[in-house]
């Protein structure tokens, strides 16, 4: 890679506006809302790394990466910690003061859908806490303990009290005819990017029904002001996984995975 001055951007440049030493550019740096495509790639014949503050790929071309000799490297965990907090803040809060009167979390089921590090997380804390928790991932998984366990799709989604989503970005994992499933005055968690479900299938079913659905900004940041005005939707204006120390991490990992780029192209 070139030791070329940095070029920062704040909008992806057009074919009709380029920025000359644009087309030059080796190692590119994106954040989690950025789209690079094949069509993005293409503009960019030099490019070689594609380092990603985010975990996701969803928005990344990679097979054209692949077969153009793009390494992409995103970056895992930063803020995990940061969203078990959040899920587990939200589920006291709600025990607390979301009802008529305050109320315990333990005896209560949590349904987890998706089962990756910060569900896992959610799940142990919320077992020490006495609740029944039962998770759903598409191929049936076994555990150790008596839970948190494994469970079909339409028995976690009616057996909740509490419904926490960790499907993976931009990926709809349930219909309205799922969501009819799940009791009417169950408290759900959407920390997901994007919403898991289709627009317009979690508004017909929201404004049908009691319970309370909280959102942080990942899931609610490409949703319309029909989702966000409807009865029962409390949209946080943060993103759960956002700390100081997740900053950190974050922006330590993405210049390591850069710096290791670096490094393997040196002759």
């Amino acid at each position: 890679m070139s030791d070329r001055p940095l070029l920062r951007l704040e909008d992806w440049p057009s074919t009709e506006s380029q920025v000359p030493e644009f087309v030059h550019t080796d190692a590119l740096l994106a954040g989690w809302k950025d789209i690079v495509d094949a069509a993005r790639m293409r503009q960019l014949p030099s490019l070689r790394f594609i380092g990603l503050r985010a975990t996701s790929t969803e928005r990344v071309d990679l097979d054209h990466a692949r077969r153009n000799g793009i390494a992409v490297a995103p970056i895992h965990g930063y803020g995990d910690i940061g969203t078990v907090e959040f899920v587990i803040e939200h589920l006291l809060a709600h025990a607390r003061h979301g009802g008529d009167a305050p109320s315990e979390l333990a005896g209560r089921c949590l349904g987890l859908i998706g089962y990756g590090p910060v569900a896992q997380r959610v799940g142990q804390v919320a077992t020490a806490l006495g609740m029944d928790v039962l998770f759903h991932t598409p191929i049936p998984r076994r555990t150790a303990e008596r839970t948190p366990r494994w469970a079909p799709l339409h028995e976690v989604l009616a057996s909740s009290d509490f419904l926490s989503f960790h499907s993976p970005a931009y990926r709809h994992v349930v219909t309205y005819e799922d969501l009819r499933l799940v009791p009417p005055a169950a408290f759900v968690l959407i920390t997901t990017l994007g919403l898991p479900m289709p627009e317009s299938d979690f508004r017909t079913w929201q404004s049908a029904r009691e319970g309370r659905t909280v959102m942080d900004l990942c899931a609610a940041h490409a949703v319309g002001n029909a989702v966000v005005s409807l009865r029962g939707v409390h949209v946080q204006e943060l993103y759960a996984a956002r700390t100081s120390e997740s900053v950190h991490r974050a922006e330590t990992h993405l210049i390591d995975n850069l710096a290791a780029a670096l490094h393997s192209a040196s002759p």
